[in-house]
């Protein structure tokens, strides 16, 4: 018997739906089909963990734009508790965002 098939997508906790651009997709895409390349179950493993341990710099790179908006609220006088509110962040991560921006003197 065939192994059954999911009706959706088993996601990692904290999932919300979003908009990756056309090109951004594609290029996830493309990357998972290179990945799926190599026969040997080892040298896929590996090639996975490089990827992923290399998204870090990507990740804060895409970061970047929403420190310094958040940091631009701070400085015009917006509280956490309205960036919250505002952006459905919870007020612990709004505030971690802004002790960030301001280290990274944004």
């Amino acid at each position: 018997m065939p192994p059954s098939r999911r009706k959706s997508k088993q996601r990692r906790a904290g999932y919300r739906p979003g908009t990756l651009s056309r090109e951004l997709a594609d290029a996830i895409t493309a990357e998972a089909a290179r990945l799926d390349e190599p026969t040997e179950p080892l040298a896929v493993i590996a090639g996975v963990g490089e990827v992923f341990a290399s998204l870090d710099d990507a990740l804060a790179e895409l970061a970047l734009p929403r420190l310094k908006a958040i940091a631009d609220l701070r400085r015009q006088g917006w509280s956490y508790d309205r960036i919250a509110a505002e952006t459905k962040l919870s007020k612990g991560r709004v505030a971690q965002l802004a002790r960030e921006a301001k280290t990274r003197r944004l």
